[in-house]
């Protein structure tokens, strides 16, 4: 069975390496008349529930000069996460959403975060990593775009296995689209892609989840991911299809869930678990961070879980 395979991984000293945006996000809490303002980013939160899981990471985004930009600073000396930030006069890009209990819709302030430049550090640890993870947002943009792209050569070169997260959003591309045609050409370079619902249908309108899968399948995906919000999610691996349901119980905030369900799943892929372990550890995660406000689940209580489910 394939969901039985283990996805074999290159002896690199790096297990896994991140690039992509880290913002501000100013959650709106509706029933109470409250925010928060906390320090987030999909590739940023899969890199603080991996350096928690104690997982050896690395993580490049790009900050500006400003109060949110030295408070990122200071909050990353504190969780002692190997971040490497180039620091711009632009400011800290923010998003502001409302609390939701399916898909948040944001409001994009964008900056800092594409200023993402090919640094010597960069392409030395990219040499040096097991698994490379990028997003759309720094495709989004230049100098993003040519840093990324960059990225794929030489992690393909080093045999590094390559995960992307194609959070597209067309408030975030150009009038021509050039973010969203830069997707279509790279999903045969990449071996892991997990788009939400969401996703796919700012990207390709709406269909049915067998059609996406067929899409994405045609397009050259080899593993697809698609997560469903509280439906679970479904996977097209080999010409073969698994289902699985969500497993939260108590949802509170969904900021985050889809990190959280990264973080899950690339320890199981580290931890040299198979697909099918690696997707219920990614579920658990997701399960676990449903629960609180805020991008974090609670390690300890992902490890209980987890001892539980005999994995």
């Amino acid at each position: 069975m394939v969901w039985d395979q283990k996805i074999k991984l290159t002896e690199k000293d790096i297990d896994i390496l991140l690039t992509g945006e880290i913002l501000i996000d100013n959650i709106i809490h509706k029933n109470t008349d409250t925010s928060s303002h906390i320090i987030g980013g999909s590739p940023f939160n899969i890199c603080k529930n991996l350096t928690k899981m104690h997982i050896n990471n690395r993580f490049y985004g790009a900050i500006g000069n400003d109060s949110y930009g030295l408070e990122i600073q200071r909050q990353i000396k504190a969780w002692n996460i190997q971040a490497y930030l180039n620091v711009t006069d632009l400011s800290t890009s923010s998003v502001t959403m409302d609390q939701s209990i399916s898909s948040p819709l944001p409001i994009f302030r964008r900056s800092a975060d594409s200023s993402i430049l090919l640094t010597k550090r960069l392409l030395d640890e990219i040499a040096r990593t097991k698994l490379f993870h990028f997003t759309y947002w720094p495709l989004s943009k230049e100098p993003g775009r040519s840093t990324i792209l960059s990225l794929l050569d030489k992690a393909h070169a080093n045999n590094a296995l390559i995960g992307f997260d194609p959070n597209y959003h067309p408030l975030l591309d150009d009038q021509e689209q050039t973010g969203l045609k830069t997707i279509r050409d790279i999903i045969n370079r990449v071996d892991i892609i997990k788009p939400s619902l969401d996703d796919s249908y700012r990207m390709f309108g709406e269909k049915s989840t067998e059609e996406y899968l067929e899409l994405y399948e045609k397009l050259g995906a080899k593993l697809t991911i698609m997560t469903l919000g509280k439906e679970g999610m479904i996977a097209r691996y080999q010409g073969h299809t698994l289902r699985l349901p969500s497993m939260a119980k108590d949802v509170i905030d969904a900021t985050g869930a889809g990190d959280a369900f990264w973080s899950g799943f690339y320890a199981g892929l580290i931890f040299e678990k198979s697909i099918y372990q690696s997707f219920v550890m990614g579920l658990t995660a997701s399960s676990l961070k449903m629960k609180t406000i805020g991008p974090e689940f609670d390690v300890t209580d992902f490890q209980i879980h987890l001892e539980r489910k005999g994995i």
